[in-house]
């Protein structure tokens, strides 16, 4: 394992918990991370002659599949939350990749309040559910059963945080549980971590602890309350989709 590596471990073991963080902003020209790909056939992710590796169409297929079956689960968790109607509508799901370098063009630099929560096994990654700020006001309030005066500032507040992880983290679980159930594997979550911060930063964070850019992304809405929200899925290495590529193609038609 070569230093960096060993740093990379390291980070990913540090659980801190559920404490608010606010990361600090990280140059575009840091550490890049390498893109992820899989055989569909031997799991194995082969070099292109450019040093990259490529991902087979079936297993795109299946990671396309999960990004899909993923926010059922997240509109299902929403539809039992017992704050009135929180039916989503996703407005795209895809898979995504980016670097270290290319973070400043691909997202945001306007403020996203949410929270991160680490898959430990078998799929080590990241999951990120990230609100604009004012939907995050409104959707903390939900939460709160409108137990705030002051519905634009209920994040800067402890109790508001609080109730936007709880979502944040139903909203996690619930994509990541219905993959565990769909692929018919246990999947362990950690404990949610608050957060705010450009979405950018959010992101570069994420990507200090993977080896990999590639990730899926999935915009909902909750038109009844006027709330957008954005679920990022971001694999830790090639294992990850390695390990979804031994399912192939035919999981998708269980």
């Amino acid at each position: 394992m070569m230093p960096g590596d060993a740093d990379r471990e390291s980070r990913r073991n540090d659980d801190p918990g559920d404490e608010f963080e606010r990361a600090e902003p990280v140059e575009a020209d840091a550490e890049s991370a390498g893109p992820a790909d899989a055989d569909a056939e031997s799991a194995e992710t082969p070099p292109t002659d450019d040093g990259r590796l490529t991902i087979p169409l079936e297993t795109v297929a299946v990671l396309n599949w999960l990004g899909d079956v993923g926010v059922d689960g997240v509109e299902s968790r929403l539809n039992k939350v017992p704050v009135g109607d929180l039916s989503a509508r996703t407005d795209h799901v895809k898979i995504d990749y980016a670097t270290a370098e290319t973070v400043v063009d691909r997202f945001g630099v306007e403020d996203r309040a949410g929270a991160r929560v680490r898959l430990r096994g078998p799929f080590s990654g990241t999951v990120l559910v990230v609100f604009p700020v004012k939907s995050a006001n409104r959707a903390a309030s939900l939460m709160l059963r409108s137990a705030v005066r002051d519905v634009e500032s209920v994040v800067s507040t402890e109790m508001g945080r609080d109730a936007l992880t709880e979502l944040c983290n139903a909203m996690a679980n619930g994509f990541v549980d219905e993959w565990a159930e769909r692929l018919d594997t246990p999947i362990d979550t950690g404990p949610p971590v608050a957060v705010q911060n450009p979405e950018m930063t959010l992101v570069q964070r994420v990507f200090s602890i993977s080896d990999v850019g590639l990730y899926l992304t999935a915009s909902l809405r909750i038109p009844e309350h006027d709330v957008e929200a954005t679920v990022f899925v971001f694999p830790d290495d090639e294992e990850f989709v390695s390990k979804i590529a031994r399912f192939g193609p035919k999981v998708i038609d269980r």
